[in-house]
């Protein structure tokens, strides 16, 4: 476990306490796994009340950086992707925002994303993960929610095989606001063995490392989700 700075400043005693952890934290991620010092080690290192200590470990749960366990205390964890999500997620809801822009967003991502996947020259094994999903996808066009599921994982490995952390983390994040959008682009009959035939060309343009023709491929896939999730819109309403 690295040093930590016990020396804090007495205004907002708990949040300066959770700086000091999270600097700790972050400054070295091969901690992630580890247990944090006992709430009664940590108040007495740092001469406040156990009390102060248990909400300096909210906060740091809170930004995703420990998972607390009843009885068995604080563990250093890697935030995940959704604490993202619900960053986003907020916005959307107070922004009024539409979900079609979510997929406006998503689709630049993606089809950047597909260029990147066809450029990266460490992915070729890989392609049979891509085919397995788009397999299961056929085999499960009666089930709504498990034909999502694997919708968003097969983009996710799109952009898993771009190369970019970055990207990935991201694609997740709004893949998960876009669920509802996927659900409702399902509604009309197209819809379903459409996407699965277009996931299918895109594999074959990543397996040619054809760039422009995935490019392509993804984005007139995307275009094309777009309209079945407004046509659907339509079915809903009637």
């Amino acid at each position: 476990m690295q040093h930590i700075n016990y020396n804090v400043e007495r205004v907002n005693l708990y949040e300066s306490i959770a700086k000091n952890l999270e600097d700790m934290i972050l400054n070295d991620a091969s901690q992630v796994g580890q247990k944090l010092p006992s709430e009664q080690t940590l108040a007495t290192n740092f001469g406040v009340s156990r009390n102060v200590i248990r909400e300096s470990l909210k906060l740091l749960k809170e930004r995703q950086l420990i998972r607390l366990h009843v009885g068995e205390g604080a563990y250093i964890q890697k935030p995940g992707d959704q604490s993202v999500t619900d960053m986003l997620n907020r916005i959307v809801l107070m922004e009024s925002i539409d979900p079609i822009k979510i997929y406006e967003l998503r689709t630049i991502l993606e089809v950047n994303a597909c260029r990147m996947a066809a450029e990266n020259k460490e992915i070729d094994d890989n392609f049979a993960k891509l085919e397995a999903i788009n397999q299961s996808m056929r085999q499960s066009m009666d089930d709504t929610e498990k034909r999502v599921e694997l919708d968003l994982e097969f983009h996710n490995m799109v952009a898993h095989l771009s190369g970019n952390p970055l990207l990935e983390l991201f694609e997740r994040s709004l893949a998960k606001l876009a669920v509802p959008v996927i659900r409702t682009a399902l509604l009309p009959t197209a819809g379903n063995e459409a996407g699965i035939c277009d996931h299918q060309r895109i594999i074959e343009a990543l397996q040619k490392r054809d760039a422009d023709e995935a490019v392509r491929l993804m984005n007139e896939h995307l275009r094309k989700s777009t309209q079945n999730y407004l046509d659907g819109n339509l079915i809903q309403t009637r």
